[in-house]
Order: C-alpha cells, then sequence, then structure tokens
C-alpha cells in the first residue's frame, strides 16, 4: 500500500485513458501494423496504456497475447458453430496459432471477424517475439482452450463452477498481465496473482451481470453463464427472470449476483477498478438490466471524471467510498441478501475509511451524479456548493393550496372535533409544511407528463392528495405527541390538549387520521394505500417521508427501481431529520422548538445522542434506568452527555444519512427536462437544510 500521502501512479487502465489524447504510430510492417490496429479497435483503453506503460518488446508480447486469446474468445462465442467442432477446436487452439493458413471465419463484430480471417498476420507476429513470451502465450492458450471447452459441456450450475468460468476467460489475462508490468519494473501496477486474478473475477462477473438481455436476445441461443445454485432460487428458467411478473424476484436475484461480484472488490482495491464497480452500482437493484439492458453512458462519464480529477490513491478510495455510498441507498431491506450486501459495502468503506487516505473535504464521486454538483464535508457540515435552489419557493402556491384544502376538510365535519382540528392549522403552528413540501418537489422531479396536459393535471392532482394525506397523519401524530409529553405549548402558542384537553386532543387527531384513510381510500390505488396503511401503523418520521416519497413515485407509474430510490431519498432525509431534532432537544431553546427543551430527557425517552454518550460512559445506563422522576438525574445524564460525543456523532450520523439521501436523488435516471433537473437540486437541498436547522 502506498504511504499516506504519496502520489500513486495507478492502474494502467486509468494511465491509458489519461493518454488518450497520445497518438501511437502503427509500425510500417503490414503484419504489425494490422496486429495494432486491430488490438487498438478490440481495447482503446488497454491499447493506450500498453503504449504508455511498456517498453516496445513487451508492447509487441501484449499485443499478439491479447489477439490470441480474443481469437480464443471468439471461436467460444460463436453460437454457430456446433459443440461437437467447436470443443476440438477450443481445446487444441493452441497448437495451431502459428498456422497461418487458419481459416476460421466467425465472429460478430466486424473487427473480431477481420483477426479470424486474416490471422496469418498474427501468427507471424507471434513467431517473431522471443522465445520465452511465446512459451506463456501457448501454455496461456491452452489453459483457457482446455477451461473454455469445459464449459460448453458443461452448465454453470454452482457458484463455484461460475467462479471458475470467470477465473478462465478472464482472471488468467489479468494475471498474465499484471506480468508484463512487473517485466517493466511498474511494481505499484503489478499485484500479485491472487489480487489479479480477484481483479478478473469481478470484471467477468459484472460483465455477465450487464449483458444479461443482450446474451438471452442472441440467435442461435448463447450459453447465459449465470449459476443456477442463483438464479433457481427465484424461478423456474433462466429466461423467466426478464418477465414483467417476475419483476420482483428478479431484482432479487440481480442484486444476489452483484453481491457475489463485490465479494471481490475489497482485495483488489488498490488497483483502482472503479469502472467495475460503478457498473455494478448501476446494476445493482435496477430492473433495466431485464428489459433491454442498462445505458452505460453514466458511468463512461464516471470514467472521464476519474481521469480529470483523480491524481492519488486518496482519490481513488474516495471514489469507492463515494460509489459503495451510492450503492448502499438502493439495498432494500426487503432484498433476502439484504444483510450479505450491506456487510460487504460497509465492510469495503470501512476499509477505506481505516486506510487513513480519505480525505476531510474532497469531491463525492457517484456514477451517476447530477451535473456541476459535488457534495462536500468539511468540520462537520454537509454543504452544495453549486445549484442552489430555495425548496420551499418552488412549491409555495402549491402549498397555499394544500393548506387551503387541509382547512376545508376539517371545517366541513363534526363541529367540535372539526373546531380541535382547525385550531392546529389556523394558528400556524403547522410550521413550513415540510413534508407536503419533500412530496411537491419529488412529484415535479419524477413526472413525465408536461406540465399544462390533461395527463399532468390528474396526476398532479393525486400527488397533492398523497401530500395532503401525510400531512394529515403528521398532525395527528403531532397532536397525540402533546398529550403524551404534556406539552404546554406549540411553535410558540398554547397546545390543542392545554387549550382544550387531553381528551378533545386526542380524539382531534383520530378525526384526522380517519380523514387521512377517507382520502386514501379515494386514491383507488391498493399499493399506495398499503404503502400508507404502514405509516398508520409506525407513525415515524422515516417511515412517513420514506413510503410518502414512494406513493409519488408509483402514482407517477415509475419503474420498481426509481421508487426505491424514491425511498430510500424519504427514509435517510426522515432519519436525518429525527436525528437533528434529537440534537435538538438539548441544544435549541423552547421557542425554536416548538415545545419545551430537554422534553425527550425529562419524560424518560432515549434518543441517539443518549446511546452514543452511554458508549462512552456505560455507567449513565445506571441513571437512566433510576428513572427521571428526579430532576438530580436528568442533570446528571446531561453531564455525562456534555463530556461525550454523544451529540457530534448524532449530528455526523445526520449527516451521513443526509448524504445518502443526496445520493439517492443522485442515482435517479438522467433527464435533460431543465425543470426536473430544478427540482431535483431543491430535493439535494432540502438534505443541507435538515442537518443545518435550529427549529
Amino acid at each position: 500500500m502506498a504511504e499516506e500521502g504519496s502520489e500513486f501512479d495507478f492502474s494502467p487502465l486509468l494511465q491509458l485513458i489519461a493518454a488518450r489524447n497520445v497518438k501511437k504510430q502503427i509500425p510500417a510492417e503490414p503484419h504489425w501494423a494490422f496486429c495494432y490496429s486491430n488490438f487498438q479497435k478490440d481495447s482503446p483503453m488497454i491499447d493506450f496504456a500498453v503504449h504508455q506503460c511498456l517498453g516496445p518488446e513487451l508492447q509487441n508480447s501484449f499485443c499478439v497475447s491479447h489477439l490470441v486469446l480474443r481469437a480464443l474468445d471468439t471461436v467460444e462465442d460463436e453460437m454457430n458453430l456446433p459443440s461437437e467442432i467447436k470443443v476440438p477446436i477450443l481445446q487444441n487452439f493452441h497448437l495451431h496459432i502459428y498456422d497461418g493458413n487458419l481459416n476460421l471465419s466467425c465472429g460478430t463484430k466486424k473487427h473480431h471477424k477481420d483477426l479470424m480471417d486474416q490471422y496469418h498476420h498474427v501468427s507471424a507476429a507471434l513467431s517473431e517475439l522471443q522465445e520465452g513470451c511465446q512459451e506463456v502465450i501457448v501454455e496461456t492458450a491452452k489453459r483457457m482452450g482446455a477451461g473454455m471447452a469445459k464449459f460448453i459441456l458443461k452448465e454453470v450450475e454452482t457458484v463455484d463452477d461460475y467462479t471458475e468460468y470467470c477465473h478462465i476467460v478472464n482472471g488468467i489475462v489479468w494475471v498474465e498481465m499484471s506480468k508484463y508490468f512487473h517485466a517493466s519494473n511498474l511494481k505499484e501496477v503489478a499485484p500479485p496473482d491472487c489480487l489479479a486474478d480477484s481483479l478478473g473475477l469481478m470484471t467477468q462477473k459484472q460483465h455477465i451481470i450487464q449483458d444479461f438481455m443482450e446474451d438471452l436476445n442472441k440467435i442461435p441461443n448463447a450459453p447465459m453463464h449465470w449459476p443456477r445454485q442463483i438464479w433457481c432460487k427465484y424461478v423456474a428458467k433462466l429466461g423467466d427472470l426478464a418477465l414483467e411478473e417476475n419483476s420482483e424476484k428478479a431484482l432479487c436475484c440481480l442484486n444476489d449476483m452483484v453481491t457475489d461480484a463485490l465479494s471481490h472488490a475489497q482485495s483488489c482495491l488498490e488497483l483502482s477498478r472503479i469502472i467495475s464497480i460503478g457498473t455494478l452500482a448501476l446494476c445493482y437493484n435496477n430492473i433495466q438490466v431485464f428489459k433491454g439492458g442498462i445505458k452505460i453512458r453514466h458511468v463512461a462519464r464516471l470514467c472521464a471524471k476519474v481521469i480529470d480529477e483523480m491524481k492519488s490513491l486518496s482519490d481513488v478510495y474516495g471514489a469507492f467510498y463515494d460509489i459503495l455510498g451510492t450503492l448502499k441507498t438502493k439495498i432494500n431491506n426487503d432484498d433476502p441478501n439484504a444483510t450479505k450486501t450491506l456487510h460487504l459495502v460497509e465492510a469495503i468503506r470501512k476499509f477505506c475509511e481505516n486506510s487513513g487516505l480519505l480525505m476531510n473535504q474532497r469531491s463525492s464521486y457517484s456514477e451517476m451524479g447530477l451535473e456541476g454538483k459535488r457534495y462536500q464535508v468539511q468540520q462537520g457540515e454537509s454543504f452544495l456548493v453549486k445549484g442552489q435552489d430555495d425548496p420551499f419557493s418552488l412549491v409555495a402556491d402549491e402549498l397555499c393550496l394544500i393548506g387551503n384544502r387541509l382547512r376545508d376538510m376539517v371545517v366541513a365535519q363534526e363541529v367540535q372535533l372539526s373546531l380541535a382540528a382547525e385550531y392546529f392549522f389556523e394558528m400556524g403552528v403547522e410550521g413550513r409544511r415540510f413534508r407536503p413540501t419533500i412530496l411537491l418537489l419529488m412529484a415535479s422531479a419524477l413526472n413525465v407528463s408536461p406540465p399544462g396536459s390533461n395527463a399532468f393535471s390528474g396526476l398532479r392532482t393525486r400527488q397533492q392528495r398523497v401530500a395532503e394525506i401525510t400531512e394529515m397523519i403528521h398532525v395527528a401524530s403531532l397532536l397525540h405527541d402533546d398529550v403524551l409529553d404534556d406539552a404546554n405549548t406549540r411553535r410558540g402558542v398554547p397546545s390543542l390538549n392545554y387549550c382544550m384537553g387531553n381528551k378533545l386532543s386526542v380524539l382531534a387527531g383520530d378525526f384526522l387520521l380517519s380523514q387521512a384513510c377517507v382520502a386514501l381510500a379515494s386514491l383507488e390505488n391498493t399499493e399506495v394505500v398499503t404503502l400508507i396503511s404502514t405509516v398508520l401503523e409506525h407513525l415515524v418520521t422515516a417511515s412517513l417521508i420514506a413510503n410518502s416519497c414512494k406513493a409519488i413515485a408509483l402514482l407517477a407509474n415509475q419503474e420498481t427501481e426509481v421508487a426505491m430510490l424514491a425511498y430510500n431519498y424519504g427514509r435517510n432525509l426522515g432519519l436525518a431529520f429525527q436525528l437533528i431534532d434529537d440534537t435538538l432537544d438539548f441544544t435549541g431553546t423552547s421557542a425554536s422548538l416548538g415545545k419545551s427543551s430537554l422534553s425527550d430527557i425529562s419524560h424518560g425517552i432515549i434518543t441517539a445522542p443518549i446511546l452514543f454518550a452511554i458508549e462512552e460512559f456505560p455507567q449513565l445506563r445506571e441513571v437512566i434506568n433510576c428513572g427521571f422522576d428526579n430532576t438530580a438525574n436528568v442533570d446528571l445524564a446531561l453531564e455525562y452527555l456534555e463530556k461525550s460525543r454523544g451529540i457530534q456523532r448524532a449530528t455526523e450520523l445526520a449527516i451521513e444519512h443526509a448524504n445518502l439521501a443526496a445520493s439517492a436523488i443522485d442515482a435517479l435516471p438522467q433527464s435533460e427536462d431543465d425543470n426536473v433537473r430544478i427540482f431535483r437540486r431543491a430535493l439535494v437541498e432540502l438534505t443541507q437544510i435538515v442537518i443545518t436547522r435550529t427549529k
């Protein structure tokens, strides 16, 4: 590992892209001219790396080795060759690589077909290499050919089979590649064989995952190489993953495959394989893998970002850390592999943290970032550098409309209860209508119908109804909380229970919940009803915002992946909000909070700052167990809290969740609509507002 702060000449794959503007000289000899021209067409990135990192003799060896193995791979991929013909060719290919008359017309890409039709150029170049290099190429072709032949005759049944196959077709290549760089004294890009093999395994598995639909649609049929041990847990036939009715099962299977690929990531972290990690993050929980394939333009943009902005190993670790943070936001707790995936992601991110190479202030590399936006963490604060829009102003007119409709709903009902409920709205103690703001912004960030159209109008009305339902549920929870907390004020005015008594306050909250249920039923959407019913069961901030955001996406007929990103945004924003709320109970004032300061601890409610303080001072647990009826215990608990990092750690955790929420917006499919981009920036800005608020 490079020492902290040292410069790092990372992987030739990155160096090679950095040299993308360097024009190399094609040799004059026809056979070498053909070899280098075909090499460049087949893998321009590796071609540039070879020319930047290796001397002339090793360049020639690498080029010929690549083309020989590419020819072998082209034979394996040729589906028009029956197995009884293909298997002997693969097994004996190493015996014929010097044959200038070798004639195997196959290949789907033009430069692959050219390679096979004019293979005599490769055999001529091979014969001119040093004897030792020729022997290595022959032996590698022999091993790969035998392995490929084995899996022509044998399906990939187990995960071990899958890993063996990936080793044969790519792990061996990376191991041999590393030897060339080692021979050029490029020690930092010549890892041990085991690490090079891990890189090959992860890269090959990434391609197999990414190319599902391309392989499925090949005519004639091609082997898919997804291990039966994984996919049979979800469907009867591998192709069934592409069926619409199997979408949820397909995502679980996909996430299983991505998790398996991630198991190789940490061991090859220093090899800077950012693109593979970025692609795996893009594939994870992405139903598009089974609907025509995913668009890799986001990963291509990351590739350019890698080149332009990465200067040291700390940049590499930072990129891994942030990309995996984006993947983390996509993990669905209901996924059967969620725990394993989360463990792998957190282990790699922890490895990055413990390396000492993450900078305190740095750009965030997300494979699907909004242009012109960077998140930074500095001195415990997260802030948006560019593209700030006031979220509340963007939806001010709709918020006013929703406020009026809410008042109309409660006024038109049973007189005494409506007066009680109306008190909350009329007195202005509901705050800035934070939750409806989130939902209206999310609606604009996801809607595909143009404003003014009938489709937009109908959809928008239904989404506004979700915002109203969410606000009624929130207000009902506040009315009930004030009773439980025996609160005398709310937002600086007397609370409803103080003015009208606990009984009427509870009934008013129940009345609002019943109105929310009536409004919910009017949406006539079973999935949305189920989501909001979950909120009614939990009645916690994160659940309310998360499920409501997902409901907004579902009403807009968004894909499952987009709905989950909306959910993850709401969940992480809600958690950040609650964590800051917990800290403000100790640091804020009664006037700013809308409730008595120290309200939680006074009522025996143990929140994040206290929990973190207990980790530093276990004796605090005994104080808590004694209860807080005695104010001396409250004072003692506060003394421990003040000595601890409880408030700081709760704030840091809030920042982490805020950044995860921002990453979820970052991961939404790219849009060319300027309005959509504005509303997405506003959703990101809300994450900053949440963690810097004082009330």
